[in-house]
């Protein structure tokens, strides 16, 4: 047996909380925007857009938009939450 006391569970940092939240929210956002999308778009019929030569399976299709969509939520959900973290304080202005 180890001499060494249970601390309980580490805590993360508020920056580490932050990077967690973000990509857990932009993820869950991807799933229900590739959900949406391709509910009404089938990926095969959308390579034929690109290049008639393309040829990728449904499942690429779905897996490459799925990808396009976290990277898309992943930055605005980042930049959201950067805005927030770096606004002013309305509590430090002073009130006339």
């Amino acid at each position: 047996m180890s001499n060494e006391e249970y601390r309980g569970r580490q805590q993360w940092s508020r920056n580490w909380q932050a990077v967690g939240t973000v990509v857990w929210i932009s993820f869950l956002s991807a799933a229900i925007g590739t959900m949406v999308f391709f509910a009404m778009f089938d990926p095969v019929d959308l390579t034929s857009i690109f290049d008639d030569d393309l040829d990728i399976g449904r499942d690429a299709g779905y897996a490459a938009g799925f990808f396009f969509f976290w990277v898309l939520t992943l930055f605005c959900s980042a930049l959201t939450a950067w805005l927030i973290r770096t606004a002013p304080n309305p509590d430090n202005k002073r009130r006339s």
